[in-house]
């Protein structure tokens, strides 16, 4: 077949006047929509009062209506900034893995529809989501890159969300200057939302509390409680937690205790009443609150939604880069059209510039190609970065399998067993012993958290437990020196509660030191003593110890939470009932008791997930 002039020249030239007419009919890359409707305008007004009063059924069934009004129409801004808002409000209040779920459908319904305006919401949304989960380098990547897509294709569009995400991250680093910054920015940009502006003076707040600038918190309080008398709503993002922090900066604890039962976060919730107890010397309540907002994070930062995001990610990575293609070839076709003129005139010229720009666009779509195979390689090493980690975690879980004592002294006078199960790779449960002479040293204790994080700190306070037990110092000493090491520099806030016990084998005298830890049965029965705070939060504490004068004849039964705490599928705990019924019996010997309790637990949650580490230790005396 022959080639001619014609069938090289008019499909792109059809394809150029196709495009010009598209573009003049508003059809690719707008900008900026024209004003809604009024009733339209009304139900998403509506939809944003819904939103920040937390009015979830009638929220859903607004945004739908926005939703259905508007994905046809030319208000395509205003369907995807309805879809953004519906994914983050699924997210964080209602179910995280439908919240990505959603987010996940604005992504395909935008890359469906060619639309850039879609892509921003879809990249927006995505940074939403990562910063509720905790993920912040990936969350200012994923703002970050929604600024960009929006100074592009909707310059009109205000970019106060975006710079509310960077505030959140700001404040994560505590980078409190960079908070009052970016929160500046949000309020200095055109057609901010109420909502927003409210939500802008909430990190304004936090941020001159975090610095101590008791006046000035007052101060942006002030402005922030005039925009909500104006505007309605409950707070915008932060609802009630930054009155919280009103009663904090005035030192009114009980108010500010009362004010925590009112907000929605159960991790805010957990976190201000741990720190409130805190500032009031009340070191038990402070421990049971940290214990539960550590909980709460962990089934925040849960695996699968952490998978759909990354998933995510990797998608609108390699769709950006699919985009950069599709724009290279867009504006080479359009400088050919504009360079052409009068065809028919001036053809020899126009072959002449099209060998020139196809020379150059082949250039530009090996570079883009390029990309779009980076992004590629990218999944690829996920792939195989994620292979790594598994087996780096065997491995983990195999070195710290080997830390914990799995051969115990055989001795007429005294029998102990222990076992300790993580509920994921790795642990953050411990146990240990050391018998020096007749001198039996032991612990059990429980790391906050899960996971590498929790078995880290768990292999260093092994380490220390038995380094200071070389020493032969008292249990409360031991807890005390302890407790000194691991709250120096302990930004994350981690803590461990231990028993901390030492039982003369000739004398049957044992002391010990309870420091935040579930009390251990001693023959069946709870035994009462001072709790103390658990080690690693508070520094410059002195620990108390008590004493049973005689453990001849008796049987110790130590345990960690993940043993009462354990649900079957109906969300049952094992609890203390059951426990103390099991132990009221007699089993055999430490190891027949220990293996009696860790099978009663496993029967009992059944096919559910472990949600803890399952660790105990028996002691009998003879």
């Amino acid at each position: 077949m022959t080639t001619t002039i014609n069938d090289l020249i008019m499909p792109k030239i059809t394809r150029f006047i196709c495009l010009i007419f598209l573009m003049a009919a508003g059809a690719v890359n707008v900008c900026a929509e024209e004003p809604l409707p009024e009733k339209l305008q009304k139900l998403t007004d509506e939809a944003y009062r819904l939103y920040s009063s937390r009015e979830t059924e009638m929220y859903f069934e607004t945004v739908k209506k926005v939703k259905d009004a508007t994905e046809f129409s030319q208000y395509q801004e205003t369907y995807y900034r309805a879809c953004s808002y519906e994914a983050i409000y699924m997210f964080e209040y209602v179910d995280r893995s439908k919240g990505v779920a959603l987010a996940h459908d604005i992504y395909h319904h935008a890359k469906t529809n060619n639309s850039n305006i879609g892509m921003y919401f879809a990249t927006f949304t995505l940074g939403t989501i990562r910063e509720q989960s905790g993920n912040m380098g990936l969350a200012e990547k994923s703002f970050r890159q929604a600024l960009k897509l929006k100074k592009e294709y909707l310059p009109k569009e205000s970019a106060a969300p975006c710079y509310l995400g960077l505030c959140e991250t700001a404040l994560h680093r505590k980078d409190y200057e960079a908070v009052k910054e970016f929160a500046r920015k949000a309020l200095e940009e055109p057609g901010i939302i109420p909502m927003n502006k409210i939500t802008a003076w909430s990190y304004k707040c936090l941020a001159r509390y975090n610095q101590g600038d008791s006046l000035g918190f007052e101060e942006a309080y002030k402005e922030r409680a005039q925009l909500i008398a104006e505007h309605g709503g409950q707070g915008g993002l932060f609802g009630e937690l930054i009155n919280v922090y009103q009663a904090k900066n005035r030192k009114q604890w009980q108010l500010a205790l009362q004010r925590t039962e009112k907000l929605i976060h159960q991790h805010n919730k957990c976190a201000q009443k741990a720190s409130i107890y805190e500032h009031m010397g009340d070191y038990r309540q402070a421990l049971y609150w940290q214990k539960r907002t550590r909980t709460v994070i962990d089934s925040i930062q849960s695996s699968e939604a952490r998978s759909q995001m990354n998933e995510f990610d990797t998608e609108l990575s390699i769709t950006y880069a699919e985009n950069e293609t599709k724009e290279q070839e867009l504006a080479k076709e359009q400088t050919m059209l504009w360079a052409g003129g009068t065809i028919a005139a001036l053809v020899i010229a126009f072959l002449s510039i099209y060998g020139y720009r196809s020379n150059k666009h082949t250039k530009n779509m090996k570079i883009a190609n390029s990309k779009l195979q980076q992004a590629y390689d990218k999944l690829e090493e996920t792939t195989k970065a994620k292979e790594r980690i598994e087996s780096e975690l065997r491995i983990a879980r195999e070195i710290q399998r080997r830390m914990l004592p799995h051969v115990f002294p055989r001795r007429r006078d005294i029998d102990i067993y222990a076992m300790m199960t993580p509920a994921k790779e790795v642990g953050g449960d411990l146990y240990a012993y050391a018998l020096l002479d007749d001198l039996l040293y032991f612990c059990v204790g429980d790391v906050s958290g899960k996971g590498v994080p929790a078995a880290l700190f768990m292999a260093e306070v092994t380490r220390m437990f038995r380094t200071l037990v070389d020493g032969r110092l008292q249990p409360d000493t031991i807890a005390t020196r302890l407790n000194h090491a691991l709250a120096e520099d302990n930004d994350q806030g981690m803590f461990v509660t231990m028993f901390i016990g030492l039982i003369n084998l000739k004398t049957g005298h044992m002391e010990f030191c309870n420091a935040g830890h579930n009390p251990p049965l001693l023959d069946g029965e709870f035994m009462k003593m001072e709790s103390n705070a658990p080690i690693g939060l508070w520094p410059d504490l002195d620990y108390e110890g008590e004493v049973v004068n005689n453990m001849h004849g008796k049987t110790l039964f130590i345990y960690t939470d993940g043993i009462n705490e354990a649900e079957n599928a109906n969300k049952e705990q094992f609890g203390d009932e059951r426990l103390q019924a099991l132990l009221q019996k007699d089993w055999g010997d430490a190891r027949q008791t220990s293996e009696t309790i860790h099978k009663a637990v496993e029967d009992f949650v059944g096919g559910a997930e472990p949600s803890d580490d399952l660790t105990k230790m028996c002691i009998k005396m003879k």
